[in-house]
């Protein structure tokens, strides 16, 4: 015999209607009842999502996608994708910058909810994974964007991004360059530090030792590129190319050698990662390592509507984006010429 809305209810020794608040988080309900609730949903072996449709007056056709830089052109083109496809698919996104904070990600988290989201695209700041938990024992599906969060059970889509580091500096590294700077993220936590860990493997591979004053930390923005090159500029250290783990910053380097009087890629070839919309109207068009950000964006806002209209209740799905070089002109191969026009820049 199937299993009730009724039976919750009476494993939890609570209402009907205490159950649908627990799950739609339409009303507060006390921590106690809301474990007892939630400890008969698993212990019944209930979907926390089919309680949640069998529960649902209506639908809202809302999806809600949390990014935590709105200002970045790499999330600002994946959210592309999701109100793309959220429209085709008659699905209205709201969009909730979260800066990087765990704080505001919280906040908008219950904002979602008080707007009965149907599902929630997320991109995490950091790998807590207890709220985001909660949502998904709530019963609303929800698809992790960019970042693993261990213990959480639900569809994920990550950037091979050690794959991308690897593949932009062993790109400089067959252009005969050996003294190669690298621009890291603001913080080695970060998905994106593993661009860096791809970078020391390249040049360890290539018998090259990676130089600690040639790998400055940015902001993952172009001030926080700029801000890094100038670094490098002062450091007295000869380089020959940059590899940077984000193309925003790659674009800020670009602009700060040129004030100190650097020809790009004369005398430093410079790669990017993300291959945003700016990277090939860039001067000059930047080198970058590609993920297909528009199309995960769109497959991700597929994989959440079948949860929500229940096409699919199987285990989560997990997949690793694809990484391309795509090369233009910010980088030409290595030659003595290149030291010598340094010196008369």
């Amino acid at each position: 015999m199937p299993i009730t809305i009724k039976d919750i209810a009476r494993q939890a020794d609570v209402s009907v209607a205490t159950v649908s608040y627990v799950v739609n988080k339409s009303r507060w309900v006390s921590p106690e009842l809301t474990e007892r609730v939630l400890k008969a949903i698993d212990q019944l072996g209930y979907s926390p999502n089919a309680v949640a449709r069998s529960l649902r007056q209506k639908h809202t056709k809302m999806i809600g996608l949390i990014v935590p830089d709105s200002s970045n052109p790499f999330f600002a083109e994946i959210a592309k994708g999701v109100e793309d496809a959220g429209f085709e698919a008659g699905y209205s996104v709201i969009l909730c910058n979260s800066n990087a904070s765990l704080d505001r990600e919280l906040v908008y988290l219950d904002l979602l909810q008080s707007k009965r989201v149907e599902g929630i695209i997320f991109i995490a700041t950091s790998t807590q994974v207890e709220h985001v938990r909660m949502i998904v024992k709530s019963g609303i599906p929800v698809v992790i964007f960019y970042r693993e969060l261990p213990g959480v059970d639900v569809d994920n889509f990550r950037i091979d991004n050690f794959r991308a580091g690897y593949l932009g500096t062993r790109h400089l590294i067959e252009m005969g360059h050996r003294n190669i700077a690298c621009i890291q993220p603001a913080s080695p936590e970060t998905p994106s530090g593993q661009r860096v860990e791809g970078f020391q493997h390249a040049m360890q591979e290539a018998g090259i030792p990676c130089q600690k004053k040639l790998m400055p930390r940015g902001d993952n923005r172009v001030s926080g590129g700029k801000t890094a090159a100038q670094e490098l500029a002062q450091s007295g250290l000869p380089f020959s190319a940059i590899f940077s783990t984000n193309d925003a910053m790659a674009i800020g380097a670009m602009r700060a050698l040129r004030e100190f009087g650097y020809l790009i890629p004369q005398n430093v070839s410079i790669v990017g990662v993300d291959d945003i919309i700016l990277a090939s109207y860039s001067e000059p068009p930047l080198t970058t390592v590609a993920q297909p950000k528009y199309d995960a964006g769109c497959q991700a806002v597929s994989f959440l509507i079948e949860r929500i209209e229940g096409g699919y209740d199987q285990g989560p799905r997990n997949v690793l984006l694809d990484t391309q070089l795509i090369q233009r002109s910010s980088c030409i191969p290595y030659t003595e010429t290149i030291e010598m026009d340094k010196t008369t820049r």
